[in-house]
């Protein structure tokens, strides 16, 4: 039999598992030598695999290779607590920082005490507080710097109506300003009746009464506050005028809010032509006569 046919019966034998294999041993007695190939065991592809794992743990033991390290534990809180974080205090602060960085200053205070549009100026001088200002920190040449404009919702009102005035202050300088008010401990705007012989219109005639008994004019601590507009900035506030006279009034002694000997409304101003005077708490602006309190003419008609 040829070599071909050897083969092909050996390949026919590994097909047929029901053949008997003793068959694929007598087909010839006589020895043939075969030129073949010898064929692939299954422990010779695994041989190499064992090799690469053995020579790589030498190679590792040789290096000094350890075991592999711990895993380090994760510490864990539980939710709602706050963790201890040491705060510290400056006594000498004055609400310009916040803690526990000490250093950083409070933004809410900066955006709310400076910037290019306040609408409501009195409240925000509330939150604005600073120590009393020293003449060397007031800005001077204020007549070029600051602009102050009073608008009025009506130019006329009848006897005892009521006008609502809104005051601007408006920075015209090409830098920040920084504007201080005084106040007893908030600055109050104030508006002051003139009649057209320039006397006080809306102030009780005579001298005030002596304060009643067990009661003392009002001591209040006076404090200052501060604004920066920045260039082409303005700061609003809105005041209310009532065209009323006012009377004495001592029963209201213990829970007077105002300057002076109490007051309240006595009646309505007869008609007529008048001019307001705005008594504006600025500090360094007018005492020094080079800033004219601003006026408004009014007139109560009948």
């Amino acid at each position: 039999m040829t070599t071909r046919g050897r083969l092909g019966e050996t390949w026919a034998s590994t097909q047929n598992p029901t053949q008997n294999p003793t068959q694929n041993l007598t087909t010839s007695s006589t020895p043939t030598s075969l030129s073949m190939s010898p064929s692939v065991s299954p422990l010779s592809s695994v041989l190499p695999l064992v090799f690469f794992v053995a020579s790589a743990t030498l190679a590792c033991a040789a290096a000094g290779c350890g075991a592999p390290a711990a895993r380090k534990p994760i510490e864990m809180e539980p939710i709602g607590t706050v963790p201890n974080v040491p705060r510290t205090v400056n006594e000498d602060d004055q609400s310009t920082t916040t803690t526990p960085n000490s250093g950083t200053p409070n933004p809410l205070k900066q955006s709310a005490c400076s910037g290019g549009s306040i609408e409501s100026l009195d409240e925000v001088l509330r939150q604005c507080d600073v120590p009393m200002p020293k003449s060397a920190e007031l800005p001077g040449g204020m007549r070029d710097k600051l602009e102050v404009k009073v608008t009025p919702s009506t130019s006329s009102t009848s006897p005892g109506g009521r006008v609502e005035l809104t005051v601007t202050f408006r920075n015209v300088s090409p830098d920040p300003l920084p504007l201080y008010f005084t106040g007893d401990p908030t600055p109050r705007f104030e508006v002051e009746t003139v009649d057209g012989k320039g006397k006080r219109a809306e102030l009780p005639t005579g001298k005030a009464p002596p304060w009643p008994k067990g009661t003392n004019p009002p001591a209040r601590d006076v404090k200052a506050s501060r604004i920066t507009l920045s260039s082409g900035g303005y700061a609003k506030v809105k005041i209310v005028w009532d065209a009323v006279k006012t009377r004495w009034a001592p029963e209201k002694a213990k829970s007077w809010e105002g300057r002076g000997y109490p007051r309240a409304p006595a009646g309505a101003l007869a008609p007529g032509k008048y001019t307001l005077r705005f008594a504006l708490p600025l500090i360094g602006v007018f005492e020094k006569g080079d800033f004219d309190l601003p006026k408004l003419p009014i007139e109560v008609s009948p």
